[in-house]
């Protein structure tokens, strides 16, 4: 009986060591589909938010765009310079932080030049609101029901 114990616990634990290694690599595996549906959303939430034209809609949303991708770059890096740990990390992190602001008054410009201030302000409002929702469902998702 102990030996049937023995070949039972060490077949599941072979079968347990298959299934963790059968996933792929982080590297193989696609986070761009989510992340373009998430964008979708986004930039659906935004424009009931603001009313766009249809001109305001054609000349907007490739700014948008590049403000969203330049915002995200500047984030992915503060994120990595966050993991290094070197004593200029500091002053980095400050960098990033500047860099962000200034995107933000440089792509406000742009907006500007797109919307009036109202709208402008609304699209800023409308972000903030929607990252908020989203934080606020994944939280709900995450916590089990009791």
């Amino acid at each position: 009986m102990k030996l049937l114990l023995k070949y039972l616990l060490f077949t599941l634990m072979i079968f347990a060591g298959y299934e963790v290694f059968s996933q792929p690599p982080a590297s193989f595996r696609s986070t761009s589909a989510p992340s373009k549906k998430l964008n979708l959303i986004r930039e659906g939430y935004i424009e009931t938010q603001i009313k766009l034209s249809n001109d305001e809609k054609a000349k907007f949303w490739p700014v948008y765009r590049e403000y969203k991708e330049e915002v995200n770059s500047i984030r992915k890096a503060k994120l990595q310079n966050r993991l290094n740990k070197s004593k200029d990390q500091i002053q980095k992190d400050l960098e990033y932080d500047q860099q962000l602001v200034d995107a933000k008054k440089h792509y406000t410009k742009e907006f500007l030049k797109i919307l009036p201030p109202d709208k402008v302000n609304r699209v800023f409002q409308s972000e903030r609101e929607f990252t908020e929702e989203l934080i606020k469902q994944l939280g709900e998702r995450g916590t089990p029901d009791r």
